[in-house]
């Protein structure tokens, strides 16, 4: 049998001391290895991936147990901001907070298989409801649950980071920059209001287009450098005129279905849409945000099983959890 390392324990758990609980953890750690190296989910990846997905779920068992520690702390912030425990789990009557869960584990899983774009990684999806994931977290809660009683309550709490940053979640849920009769508006915004007879969006099939737009309704110098020259080779532009501003986005015209967007496309709105959500500065946040807000994104969805309803359901804690500081910011 493979053993894990107390380092990479304490290292997960980001304490340099060992607790009186850590071995009995680090044992259940290595018990449960086994499972995850012969699951599907996991076997065909290094041994190092493995084991980090052992002491991931030897830590939530271990903060399950002491009711503190990253886990509690991620329960308790996700609870405070959208109601409810979870994502993408129906929580019933079975359902205890303060308890071993499978949704728990299910989940603690879905954030290993899902990693989100950090410096030359590229975001990954997985779907929360992959029947390898459920089949793995259905056997981990049953080896927990079999040990359940005889699992010693940890004086140190684990790190609070492990299971996602936990500033992301300290971010509220913002109402959108909406326009009233007593709002100040920037001149671009009003001159675009004025020019679209009040309808925050428009929509530029090019460059050259665009560029008409700033010149002859915004009245921008008509010269180069005046006319934001990096978006030269780009196209199927979005401006939304809103309290806050003016925002141009480029490459998602084909997504929002408004009667005056003629670059409207169903179909890749389906195959591509996605990416707004999950890759940072594909889409200027306040543009997503109003787009799912209105309801002007019908056909945006997740490329899995039930993709289109997990996505309009969780939508913004997908954006939170991938785009990171990209989530609200300006």
């Amino acid at each position: 049998m493979t053993t894990i390392n107390m380092q990479y324990w304490l290292g997960a758990n980001e304490r340099t001391h060992v607790l009186p609980t850590d071995k009995w953890y680090l044992d259940f750690a290595t018990s449960i290895l086994p499972l995850v190296k012969t699951s599907p989910l996991f076997n065909k990846e290094d041994l190092r991936t493995q084991i980090d997905a052992a002491i991931s779920l030897g830590m939530y068992f271990q903060d399950a147990i002491a009711q503190s520690g990253g886990w509690k702390l991620f329960s308790e912030a996700f609870q405070g901001v959208y109601g409810t425990y979870l994502p993408f789990y129906p929580l019933g009557d079975n359902y205890t907070p303060d308890e071993i869960n499978q949704e728990d584990i299910a989940f603690v899983l879905w954030t290993l298989k899902s990693q989100f774009s950090i410096f030359d990684k590229e975001y990954t999806l997985f779907s929360p409801y992959d029947k390898d994931l459920l089949a793995l977290s259905q056997s981990a809660y049953e080896l927990m649950d079999a040990r359940f009683e005889e699992a010693p309550i940890s004086k140190g709490e684990s790190s609070f980071l492990w299971v996602m940053g936990l500033d992301l979640l300290d971010i509220p849920i913002t109402p959108l920059p909406e326009v009233t009769p007593e709002t100040k508006l920037s001149k671009d915004a009003a001159h675009c209001l004025e020019y679209s007879q009040g309808k925050p969006l428009l929509y530029f099939t090019d460059y050259k287009e665009l560029c008409t737009f700033f010149v002859n309704v915004l009245g921008w110098e008509n010269k180069r450098s005046a006319l934001l020259p990096d978006l030269e080779y780009k196209k199927e532009f979005v401006i939304y005129a809103n309290a806050k501003g003016m925002l141009v986005a480029h490459n998602v015209a084909a997504y929002f279905c408004e009667e005056h967007n003629p670059m409207y496309d169903a179909k890749r709105a389906a195959a591509e849409g996605y990416k707004m959500f999950c890759q940072p500065g594909e889409c200027p946040f306040d543009l997503l945000k109003y787009g799912m807000t209105k309801g002007i994104l019908p056909d945006v969805e997740l490329p899995f099983l039930k993709g289109k309803e997990t996505l309009h359901q969780y939508w913004d804690f997908i954006a939170r959890y991938y785009l990171c500081e990209y989530y609200e910011g300006e």
